[in-house]
């Protein structure tokens, strides 16, 4: 974390969370006196952390002044994502700005060593095209981290990333802060960021549909992760014990067996083969069939595919359904990558845990979409550095 008091660390999150504020808001909402509140503030803006701009609403007189968050002045942040479906990095400023995007190319399935130094080289050249100076790095990569901040559990297609320290590399590499998480608990936190769905929420969960399923969880407005890592892992949820299919844990019925891309679009191959959905047959004809092309064909309203999608919403909702009754959170959102059929699934999510939730735990609960999607994974990790940096959210700099 930033050499911070408490109560800036607590300014700097309100700001991140709510956005823009006038003092007179920070001082209501924190529970402070103007006078606590004024050196801390002259503090963050001498640091950059926080600056002055003029409020966009007039009262007639002069135009008052809000705290927001820093911009090129602070430097910039990183955000690194690591995916079996590639690797992608972004430089966003304090205040939200994304200033670069750019796509990694590297073999990130087999070797995570070279992976590693293509992601260095090119953030290297980004921040220097940038013009400015790294001040943090956030890593969302899509396997479990350990409470020491190494990859223990990755994905079957990324098998040689176990016992990697991501953040300590790239730590020692750019001497910066570098905080690493698993990718659901990175939405699970970037969530909370801009006036996002969850900016006002203590108690919610974040359900990803993705190479695997994951969910993260915020309770009393903090990250849970279990006493070993692996809290939130809904994919390894059984909901079927007499199905056909193992999952990579080598157990039957996982939810991630039965909903996760690599099964829906499984499902989808066969479905095209067999002739039951011509559109899918079509859209495979024009090459591999992906998550957009279910969500394609349930678009043009083919009922073979809007079925399956149904289904997998089922069986989401099912498993979400427990978590419900067990943890009472206030609102669910979810992620899928299903682009155009997202209403197909969550409808059908929305119908399960109705029906298998207890009733007094569902009377006000919110289901909704991510608003960070499946492609901006670095986006949402470069969010993630900046709540770590002032809470205790983040695996930082563990070699």
């Amino acid at each position: 974390m930033l050499p911070l008091s408490a109560l800036q660390r607590r300014v700097v999150a309100l700001l991140l969370r709510r956005g823009p504020l006038a003092r007179a808001e920070l001082t209501k909402l924190l529970d402070v006196s103007r006078s606590r509140l004024s050196p801390e503030v002259a503090h963050l803006i001498t640091k950059k952390v926080v600056r002055e701009e003029l409020s966009d609403v007039s009262t007639g007189g002069r135009r008052a002044t809000r705290l927001t968050l820093g911009d090129r002045g602070f430097g910039l942040v990183a955000g690194v994502d690591v995916d079996p479906a590639g690797v992608s990095l972004v430089l966003m400023l304090l205040d939200g700005t994304v200033v670069a995007r750019r796509t990694v190319e590297c073999d990130q399935a087999s070797d995570p060593g070279l992976t590693l130094k293509a992601v260095d080289a090119a953030l290297k050249s980004e921040v220097a095209t940038a013009g400015s100076t790294l001040r943090l790095i956030g890593v969302s990569i899509a396997a479990d981290i350990d409470n020491v901040g190494q990859v223990s559990e990755p994905p079957p297609t990324m098998p040689a990333w176990a016992g990697v320290s991501i953040g300590g590399h790239f730590a020692r590499r750019f001497g910066v802060p570098a905080y690493v998480e698993n990718d659901v608990n990175v939405l699970a936190v970037a969530e909370r960021s801009r006036c996002g769905p969850a900016s006002e929420l203590q108690n919610y969960a974040v359900v990803k549909v993705s190479s695997g399923v994951g969910c993260g969880l915020v309770i009393n407005g903090r990250l849970v992760r279990g006493s070993d890592g692996y809290a939130g892992d809904i994919g390894h949820v059984c909901i079927d014990p007499a199905s056909e299919f193992m999952c990579a844990c080598g157990n039957l019925g996982c939810l991630e067996a039965v909903v996760s891309a690599p099964a829906l679009i499984r499902e989808a191959e066969a479905l095209a083969r067999s002739g039951q959905s011509s559109t899918l047959a079509e859209l495979q004809g024009a090459g591999p069939l992906s998550l957009e092309a279910v969500g394609r064909a349930a678009q043009l309203e083919d009922p073979s595919a809007t079925a399956m999608l149904r289904r997998a919403g089922r069986h989401v909702g099912f498993a979400i359904a427990g978590l419900v009754t067990i943890l009472n959170p206030a609102a669910v959102f979810l992620s899928t990558g299903i682009r155009g059929a997202e209403d197909v699934v969550l409808s059908a999510v929305r119908q399960r845990v109705y029906e298998h939730a207890r009733p007094a735990a569902t009377r006000q609960l919110v289901i909704g979409t991510c608003q960070f999607g499946r492609e901006d994974g670095a986006v949402g990790a470069a969010e993630y550095a900046c709540h770590a940096m002032v809470t205790s959210y983040g695996q930082k700099d563990r070699g």
